[in-house]
């Protein structure tokens, strides 16, 4: 055998070292069954594949594969030792080999920020640890695109002297944070921010969080990267404590969920991404729902959406468990952010709640004395206080005979809303009456008012009858 340095570079060399290898075509297995079936130098050259490309099988293996240049400004600065690496002439030092498996995971930028990789050669993928007995990568001795596959170094296949994972999920995330580097003045805020995130969602000191932001602001081409060395140092004081995922959101223009998906490469478990969700119906007055996890919730009053500590109660209430923590200003930003996606929901009027309340009212007009004679209706001689006019038949009565029939049925309302139900769907009208001389302010309601309450106990015994028929077919139908 030949050997460079003890690189093994054909395939006769990687199988007297005993690695176990498999025939590629354009980086694809082409033997059936090449998980488990090995391929040993007879057959390599028996059937021909010294032309093939060489695939190492990663089982007991991990391939660090780098698709993103910029991460290897990082690579230089977190990994402790590799003694395989590899790449070609187009993306050198793209592959580091270690020994023992890590679990198979792929980075990629999330899709929001998609377009700040649009110029990169490997897209939205910034790295790819491959591993484990389905995975295979190709290794030097083979050509690619034409390009050699060639040994950067070669010392050994060696484990590696520390977390693979946790430097790795460091590296990818200074590698987006630098590629998504924010502009000439708004580089104090961002790496300000990057500074708040970490320290309120790691337990990462401030030694290491300063280091982490002077590494991203020298290997992101900030000419003051000086004065980001204390920002971890800095993170808690009160004038830039609350500078974290909405900042970083506001300066990238995308959603606290997308800035959030960067950070949980490194641990960070963010509060806003448990609301995932948003309804409006829109009914009068409107009402939500937020789905927070997996449930629902329903909040029916517009204000309490904005105020967390309400709503964690309602988080108590259905999903019983007490609720995440949230500062105000993150909290403004995930309801932003939800606001941005809300599913709008139609209702129908006769759904709405204050078509209740106008079917309240259809029933006070209805129910209670309705007197012809206007001078005992508004004279105050009537309970009820509504006059019939004859000569149109409308339906005449003071506001605040519905609104006390309203109170003594415990039925809130809000009056700014209840007149504009009235006037909008219930066709009323304000107008005055002249009752022994003076004018008194009354509604006027149409003649088929007293209708609509007929009509709407009608469809609903109708949709009644419909489910009670479709349930009975269905009985039918299962024998």
């Amino acid at each position: 055998m030949t050997f460079n340095n003890g690189a093994p570079t054909t395939y006769d060399e990687w199988c007297d070292l005993g690695y176990d290898i498999t025939p590629c075509v354009d980086k694809r297995p082409i033997v059936q069954g090449w998980v488990d079936k090995k391929v040993v130098k007879k057959i390599w050259e028996h059937n021909k594949y010294t032309t093939h490309q060489i695939g190492l099988k990663l089982r007991g293996k991990t391939d660090v594969d780098i698709d993103c240049h910029v991460a290897k400004k990082f690579i230089e600065v977190y990994f402790k030792s590799c003694g395989a690496i590899y790449g070609r002439e187009s993306n050198p030092r793209s592959h580091y080999l270690f020994d023992g498996e890590t679990p198979y995971k792929k980075y990629t930028m999330p899709k929001e920020l998609e377009h700040y990789m649009k110029d990169y050669p490997h897209g939205v993928t910034l790295l790819e640890i491959r591993s484990g007995r389905d995975k295979q990568s190709i290794v030097p001795g083979s050509k690619i695109n034409g390009e050699d596959v060639v040994w950067d170094k070669f010392a050994s296949i060696n484990s590696y002297p520390g977390n693979l994972e946790e430097d790795i999920s460091i590296i990818v995330l200074s590698t987006a944070l630098s590629i998504l580097y924010a502009p000439t003045g708004a580089r104090d805020d961002y790496c300000t921010a990057i500074a708040g995130v970490l320290s309120q969602h790691t337990d990462w000191s401030e030694d290491n969080i300063n280091n982490f932001i002077y590494n991203l602001a020298v290997r992101s081409g900030d000419d003051e990267a000086n004065k980001r060395m204390a920002k971890g140092t800095n993170a808690k004081n009160p004038k830039t404590k609350n500078l974290g995922f909405p900042k970083l959101a506001e300066i990238l223009n995308c959603t606290v969920k997308t800035v959030a998906s960067l950070f949980e490469w490194v641990g960070v478990k963010d509060s806003g991404s448990c609301f995932t969700a948003l309804k409006v119906y829109e009914s009068e007055p409107k009402y939500w729902k937020l789905k927070y996890k997996d449930t629902w919730i329903t909040i029916m009053d517009s204000a309490m959406l904005l105020s967390y500590t309400k709503l964690s109660i309602l988080i108590l209430e259905n999903c019983y468990e007490v609720a995440p923590v949230v500062a105000p200003k993150d909290w403004k930003g995930i309801i932003a952010d939800l606001l941005k996606d809300v599913e709008k929901v139609e209702v129908p009027i006769d759904a709405s709640y204050y078509q209740s309340i106008g079917l309240s009212i259809i029933d006070m007009l209805s129910r209670h004395v309705v007197d012809d004679d206007k001078d005992n209706v508004f004279g105050g001689i009537s309970n009820w206080g509504v006059w019939l006019n004859k000569k149109n038949m409308c339906l005449y009565t003071k506001l605040e005979n519905i609104t006390t029939n309203l109170n003594q049925k415990r039925i809130s309302f809000e009056r700014r809303k209840l007149i504009e139900h009235m006037q909008s769907n219930m066709g009323a009208e304000h107008c005055k009456v002249n009752v022994r001389g003076k004018d008194i302010r009354v509604w006027k309601f149409p003649e088929d008012i007293l209708n609509q309450r007929n009509r709407q106990t009608a469809g609903l015994a109708e949709h009644v009858e419909k489910k009670h028929t479709e349930a009975n077919e269905k009985v039918k139908n299962a024998f």
